[in-house]
């Protein structure tokens, strides 16, 4: 079996809190966008994850924890030999590993006749890491908890958006220790998000998107991509997570292709894509 495996991108993004156990509370707006990753899950004796990109090979891939606990789960002596086509980048706040092992839950779930439902792999998701319950199921969803409450929201209308990716990620600890100490920061406006959502308007949507993790990364990147972007009428760009992925939002493609060709220009890792209303989708 083969799935496409969608990345992720965060259309805002707020940090609004810190749990007991360490964890940060948020309230994003996820959406899956049409970059993916290919899984390919066969039927075996034992659990086997490889990739193409040699670095992310075996046991410490989430891929092989999420294939265990689904075993353990489904009390199924069984196994797979999954096989990863990476085309989203690593350690991009675009979700890869997370969406990853999504797919592979839904695909083993297929390949042994759905013995787990959707709650089931949902739950096993979630013990994964917070966004994988996400990106199994994709579309338009508002995130809050650390990101595992989700509430469906209408979809986002037909656009085009341009990922780009320059630079390495900075620590995330670090990031979160400084939203901490950041009570004062911008805040998205989800209500307006939420309007732009339901009258299907890209500008009002995006005029109330924001990402908090902007006022703590290092703005050389953002601020390289927005003055590109701003000159093809970008609607909107931002960081993705906690970066250092950027995206561009656009109504018109040409834009988007123009966009695209100058930041690879400019040393961007670049794709164009548009949104999905699915997290992963069998192949």
């Amino acid at each position: 079996m083969k799935l496409k495996a969608f990345a992720k991108v965060n259309l805002s993004l707020d940090v609004i809190g810190k749990r007991a156990d360490g964890y940060h509370t948020l309230c994003s707006v996820f959406q899956s966008v049409s970059l993916c990753d290919i899984v390919e899950i066969k039927r075996t004796d034992t659990i086997k994850v490889r990739c193409s990109d040699t670095s992310i090979n075996g046991e410490d891939n989430l891929c092989f924890k999420a294939a265990q606990s689904f075993f353990a789960t489904a009390g199924i002596l069984g196994g797979a030999d999954i096989f990863i086509e990476k085309h989203i980048p690593l350690a991009a706040g675009l979700g890869g590993g997370s969406t990853d092992a999504g797919a592979v839950l839904t695909g083993l779930n297929e390949l042994y006749g759905k013995p787990l439902t959707a709650e089931q792999l949902l739950e096993i998701g979630l013990a994964l890491g917070a966004d994988v319950p996400f990106c199994m199921v994709g579309g338009t969803k508002l995130c809050e908890g650390i990101g595992e409450i989700m509430t469906e929201l209408p979809n986002l209308p037909d656009c085009y958006i341009v990922i780009a990716k320059k630079g390495k990620k900075s620590s995330t600890g670090d990031m979160y220790r400084a939203l901490d100490s950041d009570n004062g920061r911008k805040k998205s406006d989800v209500k307006s998000i939420k309007s732009g959502l339901v009258g299907k308007n890209l500008k009002e949507i995006f005029k109330g998107a924001y990402n908090c993790f902007e006022s703590v990364s290092d703005p050389t990147a953002l601020n390289e991509a927005r003055r590109v972007t701003s000159y093809y009428n970008a609607v909107y760009c931002g960081l993705s997570g906690a970066g250092p992925s950027v995206i561009a939002v656009f109504d018109n493609p040409n834009c988007a292709v123009m966009t695209l060709k100058e930041l690879e220009f400019l040393g961007f890792e670049s794709f164009l894509c548009e949104p999905t209303v699915s997290g992963n989708e069998i192949i």
